[in-house]
């Protein structure tokens, strides 16, 4: 008789909205846990980026050493030279064939003469050079009256890799040739000092502060994007009174906290492969993180609930992630976008908490208009699965 009076008691605490909701999120965070290919991508994406980011960097701080015997570099460049300039007005040397030389002289190029422009045109044309430099008539005319001297380099538009790399061995060789004739008096050198800067590879701070905002926001918009469309349990709720708005609201809980496990899986490859020790401690850089994830996971369910197949889910995530391409990279002013989208006001929060050590709570317009993207995305998302009856 005492169990069964306390049965109703147990019933009514199990029916509670706070109850559902724990039973929703648990048993989506077991529907994640037993796709191994979804789990496989939470750490491989990230891993993918980091390590992409990494050899990247690790080339482009890679000089192959200088061979004895040649005095040129494994990666040289093969460049071409057409001198025109047949004057002689500085005593003592041809300006010209000197500048030539000191072009030969580069460990980072091979030169080839050419009698005219249009042989080493072909040349180009042919990818038998990387670039060829004219050496005008008047040169060593201009240079000895004072008067500044154009040496035009023509390089293939072709060729993305190598323009410049051609462009800071032809400066080189130019800084070394004006050097050692003494033409530099006089003349102010700026030297670039980078402030606010956090201990590690600067370059790989830089963008990797980006990709991990990106991908906290991204990669859970695509994983939550699978969320509702084909769920079978979900779909026979659809049938039954349950509450729509506690099985969005479970969904989103559930892939926020698989973005976090990403986000910090993100923030351990990035700090461990390229030494960076951010001017933030790790709780304001994961306050950054947790809404990138909480807001990505809300779109991410929203879009969800619009579709009603998987690949009109697909699809709809790649529209999402070639926009935010385009709007989030920050390399052009796409206006009100800016000031109200998460990925955008992410990037800006990240950057400063991450360089100049800017409290998060700095951020409380931006943190309060994340969090209505959220609630907005979340609330339209439970209009539409309100008004369906079946996920297909």
């Amino acid at each position: 008789m005492k169990r069964l009076a306390k049965h109703p008691a147990n019933s009514e605490k199990k029916n509670t909205k706070t109850w559902r909701i724990w039973s929703m999120f648990i048993k989506e965070l077991r529907l994640i846990e037993i796709d191994k290919f979804a789990l496989l991508m939470v750490f491989f994406l990230p891993g993918m980026i980091m390590g992409t980011l990494w050899v990247a960097r690790a080339q482009a701080t890679f000089f192959p050493p200088v061979e004895s015997e040649t005095g040129k570099r494994s990666d040289a460049l093969v460049v071409g030279v057409v001198d025109l300039d047949p004057t002689d007005t500085y005593p003592g040397q041809d300006l010209s064939e000197n500048f030539s030389w000191y072009l030969s002289r580069s460990p980072d190029l091979i030169v080839l003469m050419y009698e005219t422009e249009d042989a080493a045109l072909r040349a180009l044309y042919m990818d038998v050079i990387k670039a060829y430099a004219t050496i005008p008539y008047g040169f060593e005319g201009n240079i000895t009256g004072d008067i500044p001297a154009f040496v035009p380099i023509h390089i293939s538009s072709t060729d993305f890799m190598s323009q410049a790399a051609v462009f800071s061995a032809f400066s080189e060789a130019v800084a070394d040739f004006r050097a050692d004739h003494g033409w530099v008096k006089g003349e102010i050198a700026a030297k670039n000092i980078r402030e606010f800067e956090p201990v590690g590879d600067y370059t790989a701070a830089t963008f990797g502060v980006f990709l991990i905002v990106f991908s906290s926001f991204i990669a859970v918009s695509a994983t939550a994007a699978q969320a509702v469309v084909g769920d079978v349990p979900l779909n026979r709720m659809l049938l039954t009174p349950a509450s729509k708005m506690e099985a969005v609201l479970a969904k989103v809980l559930a892939y926020f906290v698989l973005g976090m496990i990403q986000a910090q899986f993100l923030l351990f490859l990035w700090m461990g492969l390229f030494g960076i020790r951010p001017n933030a401690d790790l709780l304001t850089l994961n306050g950054v993180l947790a809404l990138m994830s909480i807001s990505g996971s809300a779109l991410g369910v929203f879009i969800s609930t619009l579709c009603k197949t998987r690949l009109q889910a697909n699809q709809s995530f790649l529209l999402i992630l070639f926009s935010s391409f385009i709007v989030g990279t920050g390399f052009m002013d796409v206006g009100l976008v800016d000031d109200v989208y998460p990925l955008n006001l992410g990037r800006v929060m990240i950057i400063d908490t991450a360089f100049k050590g800017v409290p998060l709570a700095t951020f409380s317009n931006e943190i309060m208009t994340i969090a209505g993207f959220t609630v907005t995305m979340i609330l339209l998302a439970w209009v539409v699965l309100a008004r369906r009856t079946t996920l297909a």
